[in-house]
């Protein structure tokens, strides 16, 4: 649980999102519509709300495996199950920082072309361990 807590606070500082493909920074680098875009974020970069709520479940998360009850491993159970529902959806659908760009030649937005970073993957290692160690935990409790 340990282990999951400390992986979880350092995938928030990983990136987790490539915001912009290369394609698309290559047809807009002179235009300045990306300035100040920052092309790969971390969590703290692209989440208001988010990205301490997973900060809190590993510190939470730590303090159950020091001294954690049954009661404290039970709301961390639902906690991680939705936290993991979160990251799922992140992989799938990459966090941006609102890079909305409108082409009036195709009347359409640009497909940014983002794609999830090395922070959701660790995250999502992160939870997955720390559900097994929780409900690992269940087991020894008589």
């Amino acid at each position: 649980m340990l282990a999951a807590a400390v992986l979880l606070m350092a995938s928030l500082f990983l990136v987790w999102s490539h915001q912009l493909s290369g394609a698309v920074l290559a047809r807009y680098a002179d235009t300045g519509v990306f300035d100040g875009i920052p092309r790969n974020p971390d969590a703290w970069q692209v989440y208001t709300t988010a990205d301490v709520l997973l900060a809190l479940l590993s510190a939470a998360l730590t303090v159950a495996a020091l001294r954690g009850g049954r009661t404290l491993r039970g709301v961390l159970a639902v906690a991680v199950a939705i936290a993991l529902a979160f990251v799922v959806h992140a992989a799938g659908t990459p966090p941006t920082n609102g890079v909305n760009v409108f082409e009036p030649a195709t009347d359409r937005y640009v497909d940014p072309g983002a794609h999830a970073g090395i922070g959701v993957t660790v995250a999502l290692v992160a939870l997955a361990l720390a559900a097994a160690a929780l409900l690992l935990s269940f087991t020894s409790d008589a």
